[in-house]
């Protein structure tokens, strides 16, 4: 029997209209995971709208708003089998003003199926996208010059876009890229060749995904805290730590530190779904029993003695500024890490990326959509690594107070004394 993959989070990003839901819907088509009632929702909604074609896009535009503007709003997620492999696979919206669904979608992914416009070529948007899946540890973007039929199938377009979309992630020392000449619309080396492409001999869509190692992630044990449970076993107090294994593995007799408090014990025992268990690693949801009663609370992050993440108050950080008001310096926000909730201020600006230019540059402030490097000062101290070494540990959210809004996502780059 052939060992089965792990899955795979991929998510199809780049400018409205270039494609993305069509290639989602075809690949789903393809692969046999549509069922036939939804092939004929499909053929109705194509019908209703003048189509004299299976459009495909409709099968993941599924908000009236969107389907009403031909636009992807939310973000929509299927997930589908190949050959051995599971594919998670997230649709995010195009436009700019939705960036910050974007953002959400493209966080935590292995991959990025980004769509480029053969005509049209790279976007402010495309050079935002890159910049974003850089930002968010995006290893691997499958760049797909959809709709080579309307160009006339042209090898040279191909090459020249091609060698763009490298430059562009080059710029923001962002992912490595695999480009792929194809159309969404006629199915063209999404799941197989086409003799109209007798140029091209490089691999599919589906064989990317299906052929693409994952990242390997920080080894080391972490578990944000959830809950803290208590409970009568038999007249005995019984105290449980109940979170999500967000990296690494933990076992019975491990040393445990709960941050950022500092408090230290042993793992006891381990509970998976009222299941005993030896280890457990991520990304089970685990109850950890102690073998002593410290501190700890909700938010705590639990980690080895011997090897715990930072913990701190000031942090330089990478910022994708999702409001419409700006955000300028110093400002006074609160800052969302897994179930803790700290205030922090905003102290320094320090640049901004123009998306044209791909370069960094001096900053007032950021403006809705934009990416920019800042330092936070956190009133009360948190376990935290740099996003390229932990992403659970180094992701933030920025709220505001006043609101409640999610107004930034926060990427930290590196963890300051003071």
């Amino acid at each position: 029997m052939p060992v089965e993959s792990p899955m795979l989070h991929a998510v199809a990003v780049g400018s409205v209209d270039d494609g993305k839901s069509t290639l989602i819907g075809r690949l789903l088509y393809e692969t046999g995971h549509l069922n036939a009632d939804e092939i004929a929702h499909v053929e109705e909604a194509s019908r209703k709208r003048g189509r004299k074609f299976l459009d495909l896009a409709l099968l993941t535009d599924g908000l009236r708003a969107e389907r009403e503007q031909g636009i992807t709003i939310d973000v929509a997620y299927r997930s589908f089998d190949a050959d051995g492999r599971r594919i998670l696979l997230g649709d995010a919206p195009g436009h700019e003003q939705y960036t910050r669904n974007m953002v959400t979608a493209a966080a935590g992914a292995d991959v990025a199926i980004l769509l480029v416009d053969a005509m049209n070529g790279l976007t402010s948007q495309t050079r935002r996208h890159l910049a974003i899946c850089a930002m968010l540890g995006v290893e691997d973007v499958i760049a797909c010059v959809n709709k080579i039929d309307l160009v006339g199938y042209d090898e040279g377009r191909f090459t020249e876009l091609a060698h763009e979309l490298i430059a562009a992630s080059q710029a923001v020392d962002g992912p490595r890229i695999t480009a792929i000449p194809l159309s969404a619309l006629e199915g063209i080396n999404i799941t197989q060749r086409s003799e109209k492409l007798p140029w091209y001999s490089g691999p599919t869509v589906l064989e990317v995904l299906h052929d693409l190692d994952r990242p390997i992630a920080d080894e080391a044990f972490r578990m944000p805290v959830q809950w803290v449970t208590r409970y009568d076993e038999g007249g005995a107090d019984v105290r449980a730590l109940a979170g999500r294994i967000t990296s690494g593995t933990v076992r019975v007799g491990d040393e445990v530190v709960a941050l950022p408090g500092g408090s230290t014990s042993t793992v006891s025992a381990i509970d998976v779904l009222g299941e005993p268990r030896d280890m457990a690693s991520a990304p089970l949801s685990v109850a950890l029993h102690l073998a002593t009663d410290i501190d700890v609370s909700r938010g705590d992050v639990i980690a080895p003695v011997d090897d715990p993440p930072q913990v701190a108050a000031r942090v330089r950080a990478t910022i994708a500024w999702l409001d419409e008001a700006p955000l300028t310096a110093p400002s006074r926000l609160e800052v969302r890490q897994s179930a803790r909730l700290v205030p922090a201020i905003v102290e320094e600006l320090h640049e901004r990326l123009d998306l044209d230019a791909m370069r960094n540059e001096q900053a007032d402030a950021l403006e809705a959509n934009d990416l920019g490097i800042a330092t936070l000062l956190l009133a009360q101290p948190l376990a935290v690594q740099p996003y390229a070494v932990n992403r659970e540990m180094g992701s933030m959210v920025l709220v505001d107070p006043g609101s409640n809004r999610t107004v930034g996502a926060v990427m930290v780059t590196e963890v300051l004394a003071g």
